[in-house]
């Protein structure tokens, strides 16, 4: 059946219903509303002889002058006075009142004791025909007047047929518009359809698609306007995923993607390849990684992951080293929005590149060593080779060594946290921290740093409990504030803020309103033993591996950290840590 069909179909069924409904209400209104007419005339009658027949302090009635008040009533009209007890006291149609029965349960009677008044059709014993009755209380007495229910009674009570025919007429004009109506209608739904069946089957003529004019001719043309466009994305994510499954075929590391289910949907050679490095058996499947201990890891932190997020949460990052006899991979697993994920193994065995970092490393230490060894040499060779010195010489020599000596002990520090944090992150003890504490004992402990440069400290922190390791957290704000005190300028202000908390991160922006760092020189803030100026820094006693430390710190709480100018003038750090 067309759908022009079925909407005319079912317009017909429930216009008919409503008008069958209407119908009947308007019938039974009718019919009500003529049946209080006659009750109406009748009633009037009754009040006629309740005010001039009947006495209601009389125990009795006077017959002679009811008899006087029916001959003024019209002949059809039958009139019966019944006392409270239900025995009728009077009758106008000539018959003997003792030989009538007692009236008390009849239903008009009963119901005008009840209420004051009552109608009923029914059969007549007395007359034997049928009779409509209409009983009124006056006082003691029960006034009840009759008339033949007869043909011209029944005419008088049947309602008209003019608003049948009226209702026939609408239901015919409205039949007709609708016919006209769904007519435009239907051809915009049929071509909507052909357009989804062609679409089913990949052809769409778009040069040849036609709806006709109006508002779902409208909305059919968006439609297929929007497919159309929906239809191109989809045709350029699937030039795209070729593409990228071409870049994960070359792909350097191995990647692979797995569903919800753990079930493998693609993996480079290199994926494959590093997996049998891993496992004890070679295996074609790289589905036998999670019967492997080694990645129980991964197994534990999907079943932490959220199984579904929105696409504007973070995707959920974790990695960790795995050690497979000779050869150390980094695996780290990231999961998509839909609860699919990717695994990446990543050979960390480089023997060159660890030679190079390790070599970097030795001679930036030996140049940092240098100094302070250096200069603590001079200061006890000059005071072992001039025993003629004054004791405040002395005293100033001692003091100038011993200041070398506490740089040389936060350089050995520095070192020592940063080597830790990068070759044995897992011995790092993790607890409950409470991030306005520790930010508080930092700035405790840089009092007398900040009252000598004139430095307010703000810290606008929330009650914020993570988990992490407390030195690393502890040197990230004592780092950062150290940083500030030393290079922000006198009297400037530094702010810490937690401006965001989601259900795995704190976000945090540590800034001062001092001169800022020249653009060129904030990508390699974080590098060790960088300065932006060297003199300055060797001489206000920096070991230059302040920020190199938060930048490990942040990455070991699975945070990023990033710097910045402000445009009010400035350094800001911006920084997550996972909670």
């Amino acid at each position: 059946m067309s759908f022009r069909n079925r909407l005319l179909l079912n317009f017909a069924a429930l216009f008919a219903a409503f008008a069958l409904l209407l119908l009947g209400f308007q019938y039974h209104r009718e019919r009500q509303f003529r049946r209080e007419l006659l009750e109406e005339r009748l009633g009037s009658y009754a009040d006629i002889v309740s005010g001039a027949g009947l006495s209601p302090d009389s125990a009795g009635v006077d017959s002679v002058r009811l008899s006087s008040l029916v001959r003024l009533l019209p002949s059809e009209v039958r009139l019966t006075v019944i006392d409270s007890s239900g025995r009728v006291l009077f009758e106008s149609s000539g018959h003997a009142v003792e030989e009538m029965g007692n009236h008390l349960h009849r239903p008009e009677v009963a119901s005008a004791q009840k209420s004051g008044s009552g109608s009923d059709i029914r059969f007549s014993e007395t007359e034997g025909k049928e009779f409509f009755y209409l009983a009124r209380r006056s006082g003691p007495f029960t006034v009840r007047m009759a008339t033949a229910y007869d043909a011209r009674i029944r005419h008088f009570l049947q309602a008209d047929n003019v608003f049948l025919w009226f209702v026939m007429l609408v239901f015919t004009i409205a039949l007709l518009l609708l016919l006209f109506v769904s007519g435009r209608f239907s051809k915009s739904v049929t071509a909507l359809r052909s357009f989804v069946r062609s679409a089913d089957r990949g052809l769409v003529d778009y040069d040849h698609l036609h709806f006709p004019s109006g508002d779902l001719g409208d909305v059919a043309r968006s439609v297929t306007a929007q497919y159309r466009k929906l239809e191109e994305s989809g045709r350029i994510i699937r030039a795209q995923r070729k593409q990228l499954l071409r870049h994960f075929h070359y792909f350097a590391q191995g990647i692979a993607i797995f569903s919800v289910e753990k079930k493998s949907l693609y993996a480079n050679q290199h994926f494959v390849q590093y997996v049998n490095v891993i496992l004890d058996r070679p295996t074609p499947c790289v589905d036998a990684l999670w019967d492997s201990p080694h990645f129980k890891p991964v197994v534990d932190f999907l079943a932490l992951s959220k199984p579904q997020r929105s696409s504007t949460e973070e995707a959920p990052v974790f990695s960790f080293p795995l050690q497979a006899g000779s050869v150390t991979f980094n695996v780290q697993t990231l999961v998509y929005a839909d609860g699919s994920f990717e695994i990446t193994l990543t050979d960390v065995t480089q023997a060159e590149k660890n030679r190079l970092l390790k070599q970097q490393m030795s001679h930036n230490i030996t140049h940092e060593l240098r100094t302070p060894v250096s200069s603590i040499s001079g200061y006890l060779e000059t005071l072992l080779s001039c025993p003629n010195l004054s004791e405040e010489q002395r005293t100033r020599f001692l003091q100038k060594a011993h200041a070398q000596t506490l740089r040389l002990t936060d350089l050995i520090r520095d070192v020592a946290l940063i080597s830790k944090t990068e070759e044995a992150p897992e011995l790092m003890p993790v607890e409950e921290i409470d991030i306005r504490q520790v930010v508080d004992e930092a700035a405790e402990e840089f009092s007398n740093p900040l009252e000598e440069a004139g430095i307010r400290f703000c810290s606008e922190l929330p009650e914020l409990t993570i988990r992490g390791n407390y030195t690393l957290v502890h040197a990230i704000f004592r780092n950062l504030l150290e940083n500030a005190v030393r290079y922000a300028g006198h009297g400037v202000e530094v702010h810490v803020v937690c401006y965001s908390v989601t259900s795995e991160f704190a976000y945090f922006s540590f800034y001062d309103t001092g001169c800022g760092v020249e653009e060129s020189h904030l990508p390699r803030l974080f590098e060790r033993f960088y300065r932006v100026d060297r003199g300055r820094t060797r001489a206000d006693g920096g070991t230059g591996l302040g920020l190199s430390i938060v930048r490990n710190a942040v990455s070991f709480h699975r945070g990023t950290i990033s710097v910045r100018n402000r445009k009010e003038g400035g350094l800001e750090f911006l920084f997550s840590l996972h909670v």
